[in-house]
């Protein structure tokens, strides 16, 4: 599920980028903006310091809470306390090639 706090921040977000692309000023401070770019959904975890990727608890405690997807190298490997912690906060995980 997703918040209307969410939803507004992801339309503002894309209502300003399309502005941006047909050349109109946008008044406002920019801090405004910026914290629009805080309600990212996706995160990748960096696993490159890692001879075997390893999702672990910690990794998924480190993240917001507002994170609804995160990207991981294709082979990592998941432990059972961070999957559960995923499917608590009902989190997608992607896969990706390195």
């Amino acid at each position: 599920m997703i918040s209307l706090e969410e939803i507004i921040a992801l339309v503002v977000k894309e209502v300003i980028v399309e502005l941006t692309k047909r050349g109109i000023k946008i008044e406002g401070e920019i801090s405004s903006i910026s914290k629009i770019d805080d309600h990212k959904q996706k995160v990748k975890i960096d696993m490159s310091k890692y001879k075997t990727p390893l999702l672990t608890e910690a990794h998924i405690l480190e993240i917001d809470k507002k994170i609804k997807e995160i990207e991981v190298p294709e082979k990592t490997i998941i432990t059972p306390s961070a999957l559960d912690l995923i499917k608590k906060r009902n989190i997608i995980i992607t896969k990706i090639k390195e």
